[in-house]
């Protein structure tokens, strides 16, 4: 698949087996494969990759200190991306 024919989101459409590799990451997953597609942030102008969950693995664990918490579950991430959403319609007048 090219570039051009990757799948876009915006955040509200993403569906619930995508994730960032910063939400993969504080559930402790890498991403096995490439991403398959990406959300779209318009009023930003930003995109960030997506990755499914479905071809992730678990990353070693790593000894040192990180300020990155790595205890979320994907129930979790799914709650924050709910609230994330509320934020960001009520931030932007938006009706869904």
């Amino acid at each position: 698949m090219t570039e051009d024919n990757i799948q876009r989101y915006l955040p509200e459409e993403v569906p619930d087996h995508l994730f960032t590799q910063n939400k993969l990451s504080r559930m402790g997953l890498a991403a096995s494969e490439g991403h398959v597609a990406y959300v779209r942030y318009p009023e930003q102008n930003r995109e960030y990759k997506l990755y499914d969950i479905n071809a992730t693995r678990e990353r070693r664990k790593q000894k040192g200190f990180s300020l990155v918490i790595k205890d979320m579950t994907v129930e979790g991430v799914l709650a924050e991306r709910k609230h994330e959403l509320e934020v960001r319609k009520s931030q932007l007048g938006l009706a869904w």
